[in-house]
This record gives structure tokens, C-alpha cells and sequence, in this order.
């Protein structure tokens, strides 16, 4: 994939901006995984250079595309494979500070570093079971657990609200939002995640902590254990109507 000098300058911009504020700002986790990935500042980086970084360390893989946001079920169907879905869609100047969709330099920036860490893919690939065998309404539960925690999550580190959430890492105006304290914080628990909605096209008004990956994890799984079990049972269910229907044949 060929990008710009203009697209090459925009990234650099943008890493100009942001390293400051996630280096005073980010969790831990991010941090060593920023310093391992070695991002080239002043180009954007090749899916060869990024699949040779992460790969080795997590056994995840890279993968491009033009959309430019993908929906739910296959993005959680690549995450199955582990897989990460880079877009090729880079924001313009005018949305330097803030765009509502996520862009590449939000995919390769905000959420690759985290990817050399396997604590933090442990957490992730939490998600795709529990939200390929979940009802709609399920779905648009975990959709709002996603957006609250690995998108847009604070961690306590050293008695301290850290960063998490790539959607913060990569955004120069939330980041700011977050850390000027404009943002109400609260408790992350699934029962409070799931009575807020998602700010899409604004800055969050809320958003929640929890006191460690660890933590996050246990609070998630009492949530996707109950739907694994169900989702389990409609597979032997209809495994159980497939063999006897072979048995009729």
C-alpha cells in the first residue's frame, strides 16, 4: 500500500503531538509495548514492518483494508483468527485533534503497541466468543463493554488514573479532555457500563477505571461466562438436531 507525503506528514504530525501526552499520561502496558514496536516517527509504518513486530511476540497478525470501519461480527470474527484490522483511511488536517471514526493512525497507534503484550491479548480475545454467540441485544451490551474498556478505559497504576483506552492514546483532543478533568470518572462495573451510552461524535462525559487488567478481565468474564454457556448450549442443541436428521436420511 502506497500513502501520500501528505498522509507520511500527517502521521508524523500526529506522533509529534501525542508521544508527549502518552508518555506523561499511558498505562504502563502501553508504554513498553510503544518502546518494543518502535514505530517510525516520520512515516507510516508497512504491514511487513508491523506484522514482524507483533507477530513473533503475541501471535497476532496484521491485516489492511479500504473500509474504513468495519462492522462488529466480522471485525470479532478476524479477532477469533487473531487478527487486527488496520484501515487505510488516515484523518485529515482538519480532524487532527478529533475524529469520530477510527482512522489508521488510531488503529496503529493506539491499539498495535498494547499487541506486543500478551496480559493485554489475553484480555481481548475475551471479546469474540462471547459476541458471536450472543443475542442482538447481548451484542450491543459487549459492544458498550468494549467501548468502556479497551477503547476508552482509565486503569489505577501506582495510585493513579492511567490511560487505557486507545481511543484516548490516539486522540490529541480526548486525551486532553480526559486528563484537564472535564470527564466524570467512575467504578468500572458491567452493571454501570451498561446504563451509559457511547459518545460517538463527541468527547465521553463519563467514562469508568478499574485497578488492573487482571481486574478488568474478572469483572468481564462474570458477564460473557453466562452467555458462553447458553451460546454452548445452542450448539449442542442444534448438533443434536443435525445428527438426527442425518439419522432420518
Amino acid at each position: 500500500m502506497k500513502f501520500t507525503n501528505d498522509q507520511h506528514k500527517i502521521w508524523e504530525s500526529l506522533l509529534e503531538h501525542q508521544l508527549p501526552n502518552v508518555q506523561k499520561f499511558a498505562c504502563r502496558e502501553f508504554l513498553s509495548g510503544l518502546e518494543s514496536i518502535e514505530l517510525p516517527q516520520t512515516q507510516i509504518p508497512s504491514l511487513e514492518f508491523l506484522n514482524s513486530k507483533i507477530t513473533p511476540k503475541t501471535g497476532w497478525s496484521i491485516r489492511r483494508t479500504k473500509t474504513r470501519y468495519i462492522d462488529s461480527i466480522p471485525w470479532y470474527q478476524h479477532f477469533v483468527r487473531k487478527e487486527f484490522v488496520v484501515t487505510d483511511f488516515l484523518r485529515s488536517w482538519e480532524e487532527f485533534e478529533f475524529t469520530h471514526e477510527p482512522d489508521m493512525f488510531h488503529d496503529i497507534f493506539g491499539h498495535l503497541p498494547f499487541h506486543m503484550i500478551s496480559e493485554y491479548t489475553e484480555l481481548i480475545e475475551l471479546f469474540a466468543p462471547a459476541f458471536l454467540c450472543a443475542t442482538k441485544q447481548q451484542q450491543e451490551d459487549i459492544k458498550r463493554l468494549a467501548w468502556f474498556s479497551y477503547e476508552f478505559g482509565l486503569i489505577r497504576q501506582e495510585g493513579e488514573i492511567k490511560v487505557f483506552g486507545t481511543g484516548l492514546l490516539s486522540s490529541i483532543g480526548e486525551i486532553a479532555q480526559v486528563t484537564s478533568g472535564k470527564t466524570s470518572i467512575l467504578p468500572f462495573t458491567t452493571e454501570n457500563v451498561l446504563k451509559r451510552n457511547k459518545a460517538i461524535y463527541t468527547f465521553n462525559k463519563e467514562l469508568f477505571v478499574f485497578e488492573s487488567i487482571e481486574a478488568l478481565k474478572r469483572e468481564l468474564r462474570k458477564y460473557f461466562d453466562s452467555i458462553l454457556k447458553a451460546g454452548q448450549s445452542k450448539i449442542q442443541s442444534s448438533e443434536k438436531i443435525v445428527d438426527r436428521q442425518m439419522k432420518l436420511s
